[in-house]
């Protein structure tokens, strides 16, 4: 299934978000790529060590960890929000890593404007 979704129309973005993990305060993350699937973010150390398992602190394949992301698409003042299923962790430098993520619950209508943003890319 990962492959198929993989596959989807991929765009590249800049889109500043907010991410939590577990009940904690939100913090910002950019998002660099979002499809109709769902999207990856870059964060910090510490973003990175809040979402990762405590058994598990390694880059690499991640399972049964959610976070919830919100943000804000061009052209719209309404805020999508978004629970995701985290897929991977990249680590891209000594405080930099990359999250990929997949929608986990969305509601229609910010589903609705997620894909007229990616008819529109």
């Amino acid at each position: 299934m990962y492959a198929f979704k993989h596959k989807l129309h991929r765009v590249k973005t800049t889109l500043r978000a907010q991410m939590s993990v577990r009940g904690s305060k939100a913090q910002p993350v950019l998002i660099e790529e979002i499809s109709e699937a769902g999207l990856d973010f870059l964060c910090d150390a510490g973003a990175q060590c809040r979402i990762m398992p405590e058994e598990r602190k390694m880059p690499g394949p991640v399972f049964g960890v959610y976070v919830n992301i919100t943000f804000q698409l061009p052209g719209s003042d309404r805020e999508v929000q978004s629970r995701c299923r985290v897929i991977f962790c990249h680590r891209l430098s000594q405080n930099s890593y990359r999250f990929g993520c997949e929608f986990h619950q969305i509601d229609d209508p910010d589903r609705e404007l997620l894909l007229a943003f990616l008819r529109q890319s």
